[in-house]
């Protein structure tokens, strides 16, 4: 049975206040060490997506997500949709686009 994103958002709050709730104080003593990807993690796991700036006109949202490379346009598509606010009358008529090039020629020159 699926978990909802609240559950676990409450698991991971409980499963934190009972690790500070049972530290003992020869833990204490050391300092806290947070397991955080290094920088040279995080560079290569940005350079593996791509950053896509989603455009819903008709909910009047944009979002930038990434992306993997690898995946397929109805992957991307479900991702998208499923982390819209409100519900499309069509899903199915909807896809992704890539603009024209000479959009991004003209914008270059005005920064």
């Amino acid at each position: 049975m699926p978990r909802s994103p609240m559950s676990s958002e409450e698991e991971m709050a409980q499963s934190f206040s009972d690790s500070v709730s049972s530290e003992s104080d020869s833990s204490r003593d050391e300092p806290p060490r947070l397991d955080r990807p290094t920088s040279a993690r995080l560079d290569n796991s940005l350079r593996d997506t791509m950053l896509i700036c989603v455009v819903i006109p008709d909910l009047q949202q944009t979002k930038s997500m990434r992306f993997s490379p690898d995946a397929t346009v109805w992957v991307a598509k479900q991702q998208i949709l499923c982390t819209l606010t409100q519900s499309l009358r069509d899903v199915l008529n909807y896809g992704l686009f890539h603009t024209s090039t000479n959009i991004h020629r003209n914008y270059a020159g005005r920064h």
